[in-house]
């Protein structure tokens, strides 16, 4: 069984229940090791412009990020998981890289699907639509989650350096 780490859209409470994914059964979560940036070219919500960057996160050791996990998913679950992210890698979590918020337990089997190299780009912005489905998903978790979530989420500014957003 594995654990889903979850930092895009999937924040959203409505998003959850479009993937058949019940919201009782997820935990809020920290993720240490990485940085969620919006720097990912879309696979699904095709856009013309420069806003279509959708999430992704990049390795970074001294970075984190918060985020849901999904407990307790079947390999045939993870299957299809990997069809709808396929612009992302699936990617197996060091065990102690994932804590829960309400007592800082660690979670083992974690997995996260982080952009493919060849979907990133640093020379778009995020799509207003997807960004307004993260941000509003953040909110949905409290208020610590949604300050957490401002900040440790970045996006581009064009010139080359990252900002958060």
């Amino acid at each position: 069984m594995y654990n889903q780490i979850v930092y895009g859209s999937l924040l959203h409470l409505n998003e959850l229940k479009k993937q058949n994914i019940d919201p009782s059964s997820v935990d809020l979560v920290k993720v240490k090791g990485f940085k969620r940036i919006f720097n990912q070219l879309p696979s699904w919500r095709k856009v013309n412009g420069i806003k279509k960057a959708v999430m992704n996160i990049e390795t970074d050791e001294n970075a984190w990020f918060n985020a849901l996990v999904i407990r307790n998913l079947d390999e045939e679950y993870i299957q299809e998981l990997d069809h709808r992210e396929m612009g992302y890698d699936r990617l197996t979590l060091n065990d102690g890289s994932v804590t829960l918020y309400h007592d800082g337990s660690v979670l083992k089997n974690c997995i996260v699907y982080k952009g493919k190299e060849d979907k990133q780009s640093n020379e778009i912005l995020p799509n207003p639509d997807y960004f307004t489905i993260c941000k509003d998903g953040a909110k949905c978790h409290g208020k610590e989650f949604f300050e957490d979530y401002k900040k440790t989420t970045y996006q581009n500014t064009l010139t080359g350096n990252i900002e958060l957003i």
